[in-house]
This record gives C-alpha cells, structure tokens and sequence, in this order.
C-alpha cells in the first residue's frame, strides 16, 4: 500500500530553500530524476542494516550517484522518521542549521521544526545562509525524498571542521535528541581526495576512514593530521561518529569506495568517493 504523503506547501522563497542546482549536479526535470535515481537504486547490491548514520558524498550525481545510492539503501525505505543531515560549508561559514522547506524536481522535503528548535541554542538557524548555492546538503536533498517521502531532515550546514567543531555539533544534536525524545539517522555529506592520481586518492581516503571504523574521533583526527588527505566534510564525519556512538552504534562500515575516473576514464586526477554506515 502506497502511504499518504501529505499535501506540500506552495514554494515561496521566504518559506522553500529553492534548489540551485538542479539541471547542473542533478537533473532539472522530474521525470529525468526519478528515473536517474531509480537506476542508481536499482544497480546497488546490498541489503538494508537500519544503520544509525551514513556517509554519502556530494558531487555531480553522474559521478558518485552510484556512490550515494549504496549508502541511502542501507535505510529502509519505509523510514518516517527524522535525518539529520551534516554537511561541510565550502565556503566555511559559521555552522548554522535552517527551517525551511527544500525544494526538489520530485516533491519538497519538510523540516522537522520541533528537533531545530531544540537545537538552535547551540547551532543558530540562519536561512540565508543555508539558502547560498552549496551542494553539500541540497544534492542529498532528492535522494531523500525519493527513497523516504514522509522523513524528515534537520540540515546542518558545518563551517568549522576541526575537533571542537565537531564535538559542538555532536553535542548540540545528541542534546536536542533527548530533549525531543527523537532518534534520527544521521547522514554525514563528504567527499574524499581531491584531484590526485586515483591509486593515491584510495590509499589516503581508505587509510583514514579505517581510523573511524571503531568511531574513535580522536583516532581519526590523527590519521587526517598524518595523511592530510584533501578530503571534504571530514569534520561531519567525526560528529556522525560521536553521535551514533552516544545512540549505541559500535562500528563504521565502508560499503563501497569509487572516483571520478571510474566514469570519466581518467584516473590521473580523481576526485574520491565512499560510502559507509555506522551500525
């Protein structure tokens, strides 16, 4: 039986985070999306874990829609509940979160506004800021409301990735947890090495996320001190790790690790993507 999702509010810019990168990361038209997506789901092999986070990266979706996919079928499609979803300002503006509506070519996708108000003492919400083109939180944006059309998403745009930034963020979101007596799947937005030959951007990028398998942030924060990887998002990974262990998880899995050159063909300047869950 197909559930009911509720009628979705007209898209205002006031009241919608309109998309601003439709028809360049991801396709414009609806039609054209949902298949896309519908093929990325269809080409995973896996099974679903009900994991407590995920990592998916944030590039084109023609590069590492592949990628994503394998990590959002880990969650059962039938998931209702609440995403809090961390992604790396590439602008590295002030950590903020947002109450917006996202626009998406397939449908909108709500905020949870009791789980934001919860966290806005820690994490302000500033929606111009959120509201600037910024691929990391708005390509995941369609993956979510395609597979999980009735969740809802707490997006957390993460300026300052070292340590302590990471460590406020995961504070902020295991507190307003508890206060609303929610348990959301945390979704961590990040990708690996940055144009390197693509031997090297796997050596690096696995090297590293092996120091989070056992979600030991300062294990990780070491490896990237001593690799320097030219990752992105790497602090939302370690304040995905610190939250999911706070909620019980004891490990970070990597599903599947792919580059660029997988699909243009050119491996002497990849850019890294990975896939992993938190069980």
């Amino acid at each position: 039986m197909i559930s009911k999702i509720p009628a979705e509010p007209k898209a205002t810019e006031k009241s919608v985070r309109l998309s601003t990168l439709s028809g360049i990361f991801y396709p414009k038209n609806g039609d054209e999306l949902d298949e896309q997506i519908s093929a990325f789901f269809a080409s995973t092999v896996t099974s679903v874990s009900n994991p407590y986070g995920i990592l998916v990266p944030h590039a084109g979706y023609v590069y590492s829609g592949t990628t994503a996919a394998c990590g959002y079928a880990k969650i059962p499609p039938a998931f209702a509940g609440t995403f809090v979803l961390i992604g790396p300002s590439h602008a590295g503006v002030e950590t903020s979160t947002s109450d917006m509506i996202w626009e998406t070519p397939i449908g909108n996708v709500l905020p949870d506004l009791a789980f934001i108000e919860a966290l806005s003492g820690s994490i302000p919400v500033d929606n111009d800021l959120v509201s600037v083109k910024e691929n990391s939180l708005e390509v995941q944006m369609p993956f979510i409301r395609y597979r999980f059309p009735n969740a809802k998403i707490v997006p957390i745009l993460m300026g300052d990735q070292s340590p302590r930034g990471a460590e406020r963020v995961a504070r902020a979101v295991i507190t307003a947890a508890k206060e609303t007596g929610t348990r959301p799947i945390i979704i961590a937005s990040g990708d690996g090495s940055h144009y390197v030959p693509a031997k090297i951007a796997e050596q690096n990028d696995l090297t590293v996320l092996a120091a989070v398998r056992n979600l030991d942030v300062n294990a990780f924060y070491d490896a990237l001190v001593r690799i320097r990887p030219s990752m992105c998002g790497y602090g939302c990974i370690a304040a995905m790790a610190e939250i999911c262990a706070a909620f019980g998880a004891k490990e970070a899995r990597v599903l599947v690790y792919q580059t660029s050159g997988d699909v243009t063909g050119d491996q002497t300047e990849v850019v890294g993507y990975a896939a992993m869950e938190v069980v």
